[in-house]
């Protein structure tokens, strides 16, 4: 699928009075015939970041503003229950160890492997992304029929770059948070050691490569005024963007699957 997307440079970003917010302005505001909703009569945003950045504090301020948040975590839980295929793949690629005697997926077990060994973390990724993609595209095309009153909606998906999913929304919104922080509070939050929360952080895209295709940034780790601030803004915009986008009759099907 060919994205509307202009290419992002540093130099197209300015900064937002002191809310915190930079904009991509020539991404956010090209002609409305350049730039067409990919899923009308939705905005589509994707919202990601490495992990532990707060991204879940985000999307959960979006949605009381209006935002029907659909999250790629809980559906790529969807695609590895019991008695689904991707579950019987993984058991295969990974051995039984995988598994809890329930027959569930050990995550903890599977989240190991795949931070340590980058062969295991593709494996992984080849067997549930096409799977975990099929059912946002359902979700999204069930919100076309039925939209929220906002119109917005926001994907919320840590792979969301490294997966190609970007390519399926109409605005990246990326939560800058530092590597330092994405650490401390992975040690804090799961209990592991420094070296492993290193590699969690490490396995992902850097925040540098994640702003290159950005349209908004906020920061994760700002005081929970600041944070509010910051998404009160970016909701303002992605609302005036909504305004603005045209829905052309030709697109009114949504983005094929090619």
């Amino acid at each position: 699928m060919t994205s509307w997307r202009t290419p992002r440079t540093r130099e197209t970003r300015s900064r937002s009075g002191s809310s915190g917010l930079e904009l991509l302005s020539t991404s956010l505001r090209p002609p409305a015939s350049v730039r067409p909703p990919l899923w009308p009569p939705l905005l589509v945003v994707g919202l990601t970041g490495g992990i532990a950045s707060g991204k879940s504090t985000i999307a959960r301020l979006l949605a009381e503003r209006g935002a029907r948040v659909i999250s790629a975590d809980r559906e790529g839980r969807a695609v590895v229950r019991p008695g689904e295929p991707a579950l019987a793949e993984l058991a295969a690629a990974f051995g039984p160890a995988c598994l809890l005697p329930s027959g569930d997926l050990d995550r903890p077990t599977v989240a190991d492997r795949i931070f340590a060994r980058a062969a295991d973390r593709r494996a992984l990724n080849r067997i549930t992304h096409p799977r975990i993609e099929a059912r946002l595209r359902r979700a999204l095309a069930a919100l076309q029929r039925r939209p929220p009153r906002s119109g917005v909606v926001v994907l919320e998906a840590a792979v969301l770059i490294e997966a190609g999913w970007h390519r399926c929304v109409d605005v990246v919104l990326v939560v800058a948070t530092q590597h330092s922080t994405q650490v401390r509070r992975l040690i804090a939050d799961l209990g592991i050691g420094p070296s492993q929360a290193e590699a969690r952080v490490r396995a992902q895209l850097s925040l540098p490569q994640r702003l290159r295709l950005a349209d908004l940034q906020v920061s994760g780790e700002g005081s929970p005024g600041e944070t509010r601030r910051q998404v009160d803004a970016v909701w303002e915009e992605l609302c005036a963007l909504r305004g603005r986008m045209a829905v052309p009759a030709s697109r009114r099907a949504g983005p094929s699957d090619g």
